[in-house]
């Protein structure tokens, strides 16, 4: 039996418009980033990922972060969850996934807060296999209208 759990793209998908709409397309500065990440073994996998953009004008701007993950257990359990915040300044968004069986556990989360015209973004996700050290990986980004910066570990 397999037992799946999957939050949608469209659950933590919050976005405002803030002030007028975009009429000066070519005048507008957008910043969007994001990541992605997941782990798994023969029985268990979790993936999560989220991103966010912001778009300035001079008539107004706009502000939007989306993220979701899955998780998947071939004899155990699995578990998704995502939520979103934003106000007229900052947007959060963090999902979560994780799934187990008797001898393997898989783990991920994400989140991204955007704020000030930057995106910042950190996925970290873990795996372990009974009596084994857990194997981790975390990737963070942080995007600006100068570029992206994204460190692995």
């Amino acid at each position: 039996m397999i037992s799946k759990a999957r939050a949608a793209a469209g659950a933590a998908v919050l976005s405002a418009l803030i002030g007028a709409t975009l009429p000066g397309a070519a005048l507008a500065q957008s910043v969007s980033g994001g990541t992605s990440g997941g782990v798994g073994g023969p029985g268990v996998s979790a993936s999560t990922y989220g991103s966010g953009q912001q778009t300035t004008t001079p008539d107004g701007s706009s502000i939007g972060v989306q993220g979701g993950g899955e998780a998947t257990a071939v004899d155990g359990s699995a578990k998704t969850q995502s939520d979103a915040k934003l106000n007229e300044r900052r947007a959060m968004q963090r999902s979560t996934a994780a799934a187990r069986d008797e001898d393997e556990r898989a783990r991920s989360r994400t989140r991204t807060v955007v704020r000030e015209g930057e995106v910042r973004s950190r996925t970290m996700s873990m795996y372990k296999q009974h009596g084994e050290k857990p194997e981790r990986e975390m990737t963070y980004s942080v995007t600006t209208p100068e570029g992206t910066t994204t460190k692995t570990k």
